[in-house]
């Protein structure tokens, strides 16, 4: 082929391009120190380079999200290490209280200390960085206590990003440190009246009885003894190895033809709750020579010890109160109420035997009380008695308190009897029947023993006075006094205390329907409930505390443990048998999905079918009513041939007939779901539209829940339920109770709150004029164990408990200083659990705040690993990623050098090329 000078000259440009292009690229590669700078370059490293420099970036937002989260769990750090510090003077303070050497001056001191570490940990709690709170969950732009001293932010954790799927939570929330749970803890109940030794007390009671030993005797100058001894009395707590009649004051018995006297017996009612939630009901004698410790066993053995297990320990304190501890950890539902009387409560064959507590009231028998809590009660006793067994024979007291109805204060001699007794009461025997309250009987002995009997009719103008005037007209020389809400009647013709008395005094409050001013049942006359009974007599007829528009119950709803019992149901409705499965979420709050059958105290839950409960209220517009609750698991059909499970009953026509029209049904999800106590399964047969063949199929209906109970307050204490059409037609009625229910929420709000205590806001006015009750409608009943639900009690206080409420702890520790109790004492603040127990329940904030310190101090150095991780990774990536891009300039100015003297001798080339003429082509 022949190659013509063009050829060459092609040639020749094309190979000084490409070296010229190679020059280039090589002094572009030293001048930037990168290989490529475009894709096409070289694909392959720019792939691998774009791959290395996305993780560069993301090993950059690990540290820079670990440096975050490193911040805030070290600000986490710092503020709980103050958190400890702060407790540990807040301890140290509590100790100081406890020396019983202070005087006002000193504790008030304490308490002001107190209450300035009390905010400093209000301060504390609210420390923010970057206008983030660090202790507010995920809402971080919430304050997390407020002024109240209440928990406003979440549970949520939030979580820094360290890789691919991998992320770490960095913050304590403050539900979980403020009310947070330790289940290595155990619940802790005190009971708060002080146990003085009766007989050390009472030495004017005390006689020696034949046979050489001590014996009680309220009646002793009738019996013509004299006291043992003229010691002084003095106020010694009681202990273990002091005897029953020491304990209870309970008379023992004389035997006037043998002139000898023999032990009494005391009698001891207990309810309450086991560790595993099943209650308990116990009625027991002792006699009066028996142990304390004994007794302390009694108890013990009703919680379920036996002589090979114990699940509670039963001490005393050094003030002589019943304490309750569970021995397994982690248990949230323990409960406890005691009595002890004269009365017969365990033995039908006996003389004296009642089986209803309101008979105590009612017949004024002796009791000595072991808790009290001074709650506003329901007025449902009619009859009240005076005793004088109180070691002072002079002195008659009955068991009631006398309240206004709408105001917490005690009655004053000017209050109308109207605003304490009410205008009417429930009837006797009747469940939601009411009459008015027009006039008190009375009746029983004068200070001569005469028999006496007298009548006060009440008109809106009769006051307290009056009825005090009228017992003094009535029972001779007594004098009559109105104090801190107990009616006090003095026999004046008694001098010493431990001389008899003649008087008796018994009120009857009762509906005159004749208006002859006397009490005739033959003329239309009915008793009506309308005395309130003291703590002692009144475990849970109780209205919920009232605060402005808020009403709330004292007690937390806990979920039980056990199994769950469900019925299985054919399609006829027939039972063909019974599923058993675990309660879910046991020891643990109930919300308002919480079936009401899974915290109830049952040992079987088909004890809750047929169980009423009794919901006693004050609608909006401040009007009193009674609702019956009944929670079925076994349906009944009405007139109509409509099928009904559990429902509620408000009696309108007030005759005391479970009338059709006054019974509401309590809906599932639809019209065709009626609620029962517990959840059932209906099966019913079908055809596979798939396959052809029959198969079983499973509807499950869940048992009342909290939802629905709450559904049915707001639906009575507004009034809406008397929209509800509940005539005939089922689908009305539940389209009818929707809308009544969105109507009655318009107005108030009621909720389970997060302790599980029953709350109830009044939307409409504040002060509410609402109150609400609810209780086991047998709840007075001496024997036999009973499923119960509690809202509101006068219960044992708890000292501590694996859930921690930690504000709610420092109030009422500073409370207990302010009060100066050292120990419960129901007669200075029935709730108090004192300084004592206050420091317990610190110590346990104490171990809480350090778990918690603990483990962010663990996240907190976990993120300086990870930071370093991350830097040394980065360095890794960055140094393959140079590998890969960066010149070697070395290698590179070798490349040059040669790339030059190639271009050079290219140069050349042509320079010669170009000077050939034709005569030396040719």
């Amino acid at each position: 082929m022949r190659v013509t000078q063009l050829t060459q000259y092609n040639n020749f440009v094309l190979n000084q391009q490409n070296t010229l292009s190679e020059l280039n690229k090589v002094q572009t590669q030293i001048a930037t120190g990168k290989k490529i700078e475009n894709m096409y370059d070289d694909p392959v490293v720019f792939t691998k380079y774009l791959k290395l420099d996305e993780e560069i970036n993301s090993f950059t937002q690990i540290k820079s999200s670990a440096q975050f989260a490193k911040t805030f769990a070290n600000e986490t750090d710092t503020a709980l290490n103050d958190f400890v510090t702060t407790l540990d003077s807040f301890k140290t303070n509590l100790l100081k209280a406890a020396n019983d050497t202070n005087d006002v001056t000193s504790r008030e001191a304490i308490v002001k200390e107190l209450q300035g570490e009390l905010e400093h940990l209000k301060d504390l709690s609210n420390t923010s960085i970057d206008g983030k709170y660090i202790f507010s969950g995920s809402k971080f732009n919430t304050k997390p206590i407020d002024d109240n001293y209440e928990y406003q932010g979440n549970d949520q954790k939030v979580k820094a990003y360290l890789g691919a799927g991998v992320e770490r939570e960095y913050n304590i929330d403050g539900k979980t440190l403020f009310l947070g749970r330790d289940d290595d803890y155990k619940k802790h109940l005190s009971l708060n009246v002080v146990q003085y030794d009766k007989m050390k007390a009472n030495p004017e009671f005390v006689v020696r009885g034949s046979d050489g030993k001590l014996y009680i005797d309220k009646d002793i100058k009738a019996h013509h003894k004299i006291p043992d001894s003229e010691d002084v009395p003095t106020n010694e707590p009681i202990t273990g190895e002091s005897q029953i009649r020491m304990l209870t004051g309970v008379s023992d018995e004389y035997d006037k033809a043998k002139d000898k006297y023999s032990d009494g017996k005391s009698y001891f009612y207990l309810k309450g709750r086991k560790p595993n939630g099943e209650t308990f009901t116990k009625s027991f004698a002792l006699s009066n020579s028996y142990s304390v410790n004994y007794l302390l066993d009694k108890i013990g053995e009703a919680f379920g010890n036996t002589t090979t297990s114990k699940v509670v320990d039963v001490s005393l304190n050094d003030m002589g109160q019943i304490q309750i501890k569970d021995i397994a950890s982690g248990k949230m539902v323990s409960d406890f109420y005691m009595l002890a009387t004269n009365a017969n409560i365990s033995d039908p064959s006996k003389p004296n035997y009642t089986t209803d507590i309101k008979d105590l009231v009612k017949d004024g028998y002796y009791v000595n009380e072991f808790q009290k809590s001074d709650f506003d009660s329901v007025r449902d006793t009619s009859t009240i008695t005076a005793q004088n067994k109180d070691f002072d024979n002079r002195v008659f007291k009955f068991a009631s308190d006398f309240k206004l109805i709408d105001n917490p204060r005690n009655a004053l001699p000017n209050d109308k009897l109207q605003d304490v007794l009410g205008s009417e009461a429930i009837v006797d025997g009747s469940d939601t029947q009411t009459e008015p309250v027009s006039a008190i009987k009375l009746s029983g002995t004068d200070t001569n023993g005469k028999d006496v009997s007298s009548t006060l009719v009440i008109n809106s103008d009769t006051t307290m006075q009056n009825l005090m005037d009228k017992i003094k007209d009535t029972f001779g020389d007594v004098s009559v006094s109105l104090e801190n809400g107990k009616l006090i009647i003095t026999d004046n013709k008694v001098e010493n205390k431990n001389d008899p008395s003649k008087l008796s005094v018994k009120l009857q409050a009762f509906y005159d329907a004749d208006n002859d001013g006397g009490y005739n049942p033959a003329d239309g006359d009915k008793l009506v409930g309308a005395f309130r009974r003291s703590d002692f007599a009144n475990e849970d007829k109780l209205f919920l505390n009232s605060d402005g528009a808020t009403i709330q119950g004292n007690v937390s709803q806990v979920i039980r443990e056990g199994i769950r019992k469900i019925v299985v149901y054919d399609e006829s409705g027939k039972p063909v048998g019974v599923r058993e499965e675990e309660i879910e979420n046991p020891q643990t709050y109930a919300n308002k999905d919480t079936r009401l059958a899974d915290v109830a105290g049952y040992k079987d839950s088909s004890e809750l079918d047929g169980k009423e409960f009794v919901i006693n209220f004050k609608d909006k517009d401040g009007n009193y009513k009674r609702a019956i609750l009944t929670l079925r698991d076994t349906p009944y059909t009405d007139a109509n041939g409509n099928m009904h499970y559990s429902t509620f009953w408000v009696d309108e026509n007030n005759d005391g007939v479970r009338d059709d029209n006054e019974v509401y049904d309590i809906f599932g999800n639809s019209a065709g779901e009626l609620t029962s106590a517990n959840d059932r399964i209906t099966l019913s047969t079908q055809v596979d539209p798939k396959t052809c063949k029959i198969c079983t199929k499973e509807n499950r209906e869940k048992g009342m829940t909290y939802k629905q109970l709450n559904d049915v307050i707001s639906l009575l204490v507004t009034g809406e339920y008397k929209n509800i059409d509940n005539s005939g037609d089922q689908q009305q009625e539940y389209d009818t109770t929707q809308q009544a229910l969105q109507a009655a929420k318009t107005q108030v709000d009621t909720h389970l709150d997060d302790k599980g205590r029953l709350v109830l806001n009044d939307k409409t006015e504040n002060p509410t004029k609402i109150k609400l009750s609810i209780f086991d409608k047998d709840t007075d009943s001496t024997s036999g164990d009973s499923p119960m639900l509690t809202f509101q009690s006068n219960d044992a206080l708890t000292v501590d408990s694996p859930q921690v409420d930690f504000f709610g702890t420092l109030q009422k520790a500073i409370d207990s200083v302010a009060n100066g109790l050292n120990y419960p004492d129901s007669e200075k603040s029935p709730r108090d659990t004192g300084i004592q127990g206050a420091i317990e329940a610190i110590d346990h904030l104490q171990d809480h705040i350090r778990r918690n310190h603990a483990k962010i101090g663990a996240v907190s150095n976990e993120f300086d690993l990870t930071i370093q991780r991350t830097d040394m990774l980065k360095v890794n990536v960055q140094q393959l990623q140079s590998d890969n891009i960066d010149t070697d300039i070395g290698e590179a100015s070798m490349r040059l050098n040669s790339l030059q003297t190639s271009y050079q001798a290219l140069l050349a080339s042509i320079a010669k090329v170009n000077n050939i003429t034709l005569l030396n082509y040719l």
